[in-house]
């Protein structure tokens, strides 16, 4: 018996049409927890489903779709519709805990960050498991691209716990840095990261942002930082030009 898709998921998490992030890229967010929240094989609401739910075109849509059956996350199958594809396995790796300006100036190189958004916004499934928060608090949403020597390379999207930084709309995201702030201004360090790597192909917003090719490989990283007590203080999705980098993994033996 072929199973529905679950309609009620995208209703109750809306497109928010008033910042300048395209529609079909936050639909690609939701998309994309939708597919961290249920079962393998699971298909997806039909294109005619999700205009009528978000009252948006087609083309923007199928725009959203494309982008992630190209990254693996959906299949489609002829004559039954589009499918969450079979899970990854997650594989975990060591990395350094380092602010991006701190490591880019080690290396001799010149850091330049511009902020896309900085606001506040009603956290995701996925953004209250990683932060372990309640859906009814306060986060602040900060999206950056990231340059090098005035090549951009990576595009950064940050959620941070209100409770924790209160008032850090008010900081110069563009000429600090985020752990610089968290540790000297709010008082808290950073003990450690799980960070999770994945290869993907880059979407057209993440490709016009890098100047690089819709489809060529971006390193796509997921990052939990932690304070004392194992308390989250920062869940981030960051988006690296695969033709750019290349990240060194150091493993020991317990």
């Amino acid at each position: 018996m072929l199973m529905s898709a679950d309609t009620d998921y995208f209703k109750s998490r809306p497109l928010d049409k008033s910042v300048p992030i395209p529609l079909y890229y936050q639909l690609i967010e939701v998309l994309q927890n939708y597919i961290s929240e249920h079962d393998n094989s699971l298909p997806i609401p039909t294109e005619h489903e999700l205009c009528a739910i978000y009252d948006i075109s087609r083309p923007t849509v199928r725009q959203a779709i494309n982008e992630l059956v190209a990254e693996g996350l959906i299949v489609r199958q002829k004559g039954r519709g589009s499918f969450i594809n079979k899970k990854k396995i997650p594989q975990d790796f060591l990395l350094n805990i380092m602010s991006f300006n701190d490591e880019m100036q080690s290396k001799g190189l010149t850091p330049d960050t511009k902020v896309l958004t900085f606001c506040t916004r009603k956290p995701t499934p996925e953004v209250i498991k990683n932060l372990e928060i309640k859906a009814a608090d306060l986060t602040y949403y900060l999206s950056r691209l990231r340059s090098i020597n005035g090549e951009p390379i990576v595009l950064v999207n940050t959620y941070l716990p209100g409770n924790l930084l209160r008032e850090i709309l008010s900081k110069d995201m563009e000429r600090e840095s985020l752990y610089h702030i968290i540790e000297f201004d709010y008082g808290y360090k950073i003990l450690r990261t799980l960070r999770t790597l994945e290869i993907r192909k880059a979407g057209k917003y993440e490709a016009s942002l890098l100047n690089i090719k819709e489809g060529d490989p971006i390193h796509f990283i997921q990052t939990i930082a932690y304070i004392e007590n194992n308390i989250p203080i920062e869940f981030s999705t960051a988006y690296y030009s695969g033709e750019r980098n290349k990240f060194t993994v150091e493993v020991r033996v317990k």
